[in-house]
């Protein structure tokens, strides 16, 4: 399947100042499938190498010199030039191969190196025994987050791309035709159950059959819970109870995450709760009460925590089809807090953020708005309406507060850009797209250059001065 993410690897290997790559994101992604068909499709030659399946390779990176390092792999896989990719897998389990960066992109920039790590954060706050003594090549990599399949990737592989190309190259202000929303709708509906995880989108398009693509989403879910058993020692319990915990709790109301329904308080969960954040398995939206750029969170306490792919939580959560279609009051609030979930995954990948969310409460209580996000200097507001959109006293209440640049609304309805003081609604199938609708509402969403900086002489104090010996 197609994935958006060959975009940026494809700028990233015609990049003049390219450093190795690092891809971020959860297991099962589509990270290794998606960089071995680049290699195929970009580069004369693919070396790959799994350092969980092969630890052995651990041995070729006894020095570090990447000369030797290439001569040593060269004997094993083939030649290895310039026009080979070498991809590290699963590098977390060999972390002199990630030391061993820095020497190339110093020493040895002509090689194109990507790695791939599932687990990377957990490892990188947890480096023990054999790897303590190793470093992380700061300043000599860069960094790209993979995450699950979004809507508009779904939508190019279950209704064709010429559906989504359709969908991508139109303008900001152009509606989606009525005939095009209806099926989106349709689709929508589909992918909170099926999600992102390439797998269940390929099972899901080739057979239509839900029960087929939940039971490989539990098979999907029993190999993370592996993960954490193997990868988190005597964490397990806890860290097994608060993921379980965070998809129930969001399905029931998505408000705060409540530490104590997990088994727990902070002091006992503040651990588990970073290693789930740190393998992806969940994702952070910090309560804020003002509009500071940038923001401050409320306190240590006050958050909600999400799934990185709305098929899992669906899965997780026991939500089916049902839950989902019949619109009714006894549905609204699991509706709404999975769209909710919907919109946070696909605002990461639109605004490619890289860290905690956050999302707006006064100080009473009283006035809650989903998001608020920064692009570039502006803080902005995020409404979700997974149904009827009526009157939004919550969003009119920090509109009026603080006058926003730009306010959206995420829904069902069509487009329309926003004048000034007005709400800019943004289709939830459009999401994926949200940058382009910002812009269009006036913000800034690519960094402005400052203006070519002036040089200073003492002749521009002193015109016609003569400067020499301490005389004027």
């Amino acid at each position: 399947m197609d994935r958006l993410i060959e975009r940026k690897l494809l700028e990233w290997k015609d990049s003049p100042d390219r450093k190795p790559l690092v891809v971020l994101g959860m297991r099962q992604c589509g990270k290794t499938y998606t960089l071995r068909r680049f290699g195929e499709e970009h580069y004369s030659s693919t070396v790959y190498l799994d350092f969980e399946s092969m630890p052995e390779l651990r041995d070729v990176f006894w020095n570090l010199d990447p000369m030797r390092i290439i001569e040593t792999l060269s004997k094993r896989f083939g030649p290895i030039t310039p026009d080979t990719l070498m991809i590290f897998d699963e590098v977390q389990m060999c972390y002199p191969a990630l030391t061993s960066l820095k020497y190339f992109c110093q020493d040895a920039p002509e090689y194109h190196i990507v790695c791939a790590g599932s687990l990377l954060g957990v490892s990188l706050a947890d480096r023990k025994g054999a790897d303590s003594g190793f470093s992380f090549p700061v300043g000599k990599v860069d960094f790209l987050r993979m995450r699950p399949m979004c809507f508009g990737e779904f939508v190019m592989a279950r209704l064709g791309r010429e559906t989504f190309e359709f969908m991508d190259s139109l303008r900001p202000e152009q509606p989606l035709p009525d005939g095009l929303m209806r099926t989106l709708e349709a689709a929508y509906r589909e992918y909170l159950l099926v999600g992102g995880m390439p797998e269940a989108v390929s099972r899901w398009c080739e057979t239509e059959d839900m029960s087929a693509v939940r039971r490989l989403q539990r098979g999907i879910i029993t190999s993370f819970e592996r993960d954490m058993s193997k990868y988190s020692g005597e964490d397990f319990g806890r860290i097994n109870a608060v993921w379980s915990s965070a998809a129930y709790q969001l399905a029931e109301s998505g408000d705060r995450f409540r530490m104590k329904d997990a088994g727990g308080y902070m002091k006992t969960l503040a651990g588990p709760i970073g290693w789930l954040l740190g393998a992806d398995l969940l994702h952070r939206a910090w309560e804020v009460n003002d509009d500071r750029v940038p923001p401050e969170p409320r306190g240590s306490i006050y958050y909600k925590l999400y799934f990185p792919d709305v098929g899992l939580l669906t899965c997780r959560a026991g939500v089916e089809y049902d839950t989902l279609s019949v619109k009714d009051g006894r549905t609204s609030v699991i509706r709404g807090a999975i769209a909710e979930n919907f919109v946070l995954n696909e605002l990461d990948y639109a605004l490619d953020t890289d860290g905690d969310a956050y999302y707006w409460m006064n100080r009473p209580g009283t006035a809650e708005v989903d998001f608020r996000v920064t692009i570039g200097p502006d803080p902005v507001p995020v409404e979700v309406k997974s149904g009827h959109v009526g009157r939004m006293q919550s969003l009119e209440c920090y509109c009026s507060k603080y006058r926003p640049k730009a306010a959206f609304v995420v829904s069902g309805r069509n487009v329309r850009i926003g004048g000034e003081g007005e709400f800019t609604f943004v289709p939830l199938y459009m999401v994926w797209k949200f940058a382009m609708y910002a812009e269009a509402a006036g913000l800034t969403v690519r960094p402005i250059n400052p203006p070519p900086l002036r040089r200073w002489s003492p002749e521009d104090e002193m015109p016609g001065a003569l400067l020499g010996d301490g005389q004027v």
